[in-house]
This record gives C-alpha cells, structure tokens and sequence, in this order.
C-alpha cells in the first residue's frame, strides 16, 4: 500500500515519513496560495496513473493560532486551512485515493458538555479563533468530498525533535533553572506526535469510513499547568517549581478553548485500537534526552 503525506516536514508529518509514507513536501505541493485552479492541478499531478497512491494523509496546517489573528496572514491561513484541504480531497475522491485530513480541537470551544464528557464528532462546532474557523471550514470541505476528518489536541514531539513545542519549551526551563507559570484553566488531552502517526498509519490501512473521528492519547485530562508539572517531574526536576496562573493572567492574540478533551470511544469502537496514556508517552518521549526522576 502507498501513503503520501503532506505537510511532511510536520511534527506528525515526519513521523509518518519514517513509518514509510511517501512525503510530500512544499516545494512540491505549495498550498499557500495557489488558488483553487493551483490546488487541484498540483494535487492532480500526485495521482497520475503511474504514482497513484492508495491514501493520502494531510497533516499540512497553517498552526501558529496567534498568527492565524494577524491580518496581514489572513490569506495564507484561508488558503492553507480552509481553502486547500477541499480542494485536495476532491482531487483524491477522482483519483479513487481515500483522503484523511488532520484537524484540531480547536474547532470547539466554550465549556465542557454535559457534566465533563469529551467533543463529540458529531458535537456543533464553534471555534474561537481564526486558526479554529479555518480548519472547521476545511473539515466541512473535506467532508463534502468524501474524505474522512481526524481531530486531535496538544500535539508535541518533545526536545529530540527539530523545532520548539510545549514540551521542548518546558523541558529546557526546568533544565536551566527557570520556574514558569502555566495556565490551569485549560483542560485537554496532549498527544505524542510518533503516536498519531501511528494511529493515523493503523486507520490508513484499513478500509478508511469517511466522516469525522477523534484520536489523541488517552488517559485523564489535565491542564497545561499540570502537564508542564509532568514534564518536569519526569525529566527529573521538581513539579513544584511550575506554578499556576489563569487565562486572563496570560493572554494571547487568540482565545484558547478550555475544554479541548476529546472522545475516544468512536476511534476504539472503529479501530479496535486504544492509544497509549499520555503520561507513558511523555515518559517515552522525554527519555531519549533527559534523566527521568
């Protein structure tokens, strides 16, 4: 089976790369700003008779959420997030190439429903923020194209990967002595890069349903607060030292959601697949570079 991946120089992106799916990168595929005719005639040229794949996988995003709020990005992000996704799964439904598109628990927001559950796929979606708009807008056009949407939340790959996230962020305070504070009012499930990819690379497999599903790792939910504390404590350092603080003492260009937990039982229920806890990832992901306490 052939799989390529856009966005192959992501976080999820790269990962799939190196599970074998054939990488797809801007420079081949520019989604910036090509404009609906560029789109599809881009994506066409990737299905031609003699590469034609079996499934692609777009993890390709425009995912600075504060840079989505400034105007002078509006149209690269519209581009990017909304406009390309539909374009690229319409291109693949002609081709016969079954299409999974990454998406974000950004496109809710608001506070938990009913007593604490989990966004549901089917949950009305109302996003906050430019980047939560965007990517709802090129979940609907990927939906209407047959394609199949996979949410997920708090991707991070951790300090032996290129690039800065939450978890490399945290991890290099705690080893140079700073001690953060951290928002506690926002509440969700991080999910482990090489760990999406591998659910992603399970559902690419099998006879992939189109509509939405939700997949990040398991476990109870937790806080950026609390989750920095476990970055710390697992790269053997002092939880304590990571203080809490609210939205309102650290804002941000853009409104973050505060329940971005998402529910996993339709993933297991289709997949048969659990993921792992996002503390054994953590453990996992910190454990190449850092002494565990």
């Amino acid at each position: 089976m052939t799989v390529i991946v856009t966005g192959a120089h992501g976080q999820v992106g790269r990962c799939l790369v190196a599970l074998g799916g054939k990488g797809v990168t801007r420079a081949e595929l520019d989604l910036s700003g090509a404009g609906t005719a560029g789109f599809r005639a881009a994506a066409s040229s990737l299905f031609a008779d003699s590469q034609r794949p079996d499934v692609m996988i777009n993890t390709a995003a425009w995912t600075d959420v504060d840079g989505a709020e400034d105007v002078t990005n509006r149209r690269t992000v519209e581009a990017v997030n909304a406009t390309a996704p539909g374009e690229l799964a319409r291109a693949a439904a002609d081709a016969g190439v079954a299409f999974i598109h990454v998406s974000t628990d950004y496109v809710f927001s608001g506070t938990a429903p009913d007593g604490g559950r989990g966004w549901r796929p089917d949950d009305p979606v109302r996003p906050a923020n430019e980047y939560g708009r965007t990517k709802s807008e090129g979940e609907q056009a990927v939906l209407a194209a047959g394609g199949t949407v996979v949410r997920t939340s708090w991707v991070w790959s951790g300090p032996e990967a290129p690039g800065r996230d939450f978890v490399s962020v945290m991890a290099t305070l705690a080893e140079n002595g700073v001690d953060p504070r951290v928002v506690d009012d926002q509440v969700g499930r991080p999910t482990y890069a090489p760990d999406l990819a591998g659910e992603l690379w399970a559902l690419a497999h099998v006879e992939v349903p189109p509509g939405i599903l939700n997949v990040t790792n398991s476990g109870e939910p937790v806080s950026w607060c609390g989750f920095a504390r476990e970055v710390f404590r697992y790269s053997g350092h002092d939880p304590a030292r990571v203080a809490p603080c609210t939205t309102r003492d650290w804002p941000t260009p853009a409104v973050r959601p505060p329940w971005s937990v998402l529910d996993l039982e339709p993933w297991s229920t289709m997949t048969g697949r659990t993921p792992p806890d996002w503390r054994d990832s953590l453990r996992r992901g910190l454990g190449a570079g850092f002494r565990l306490g």
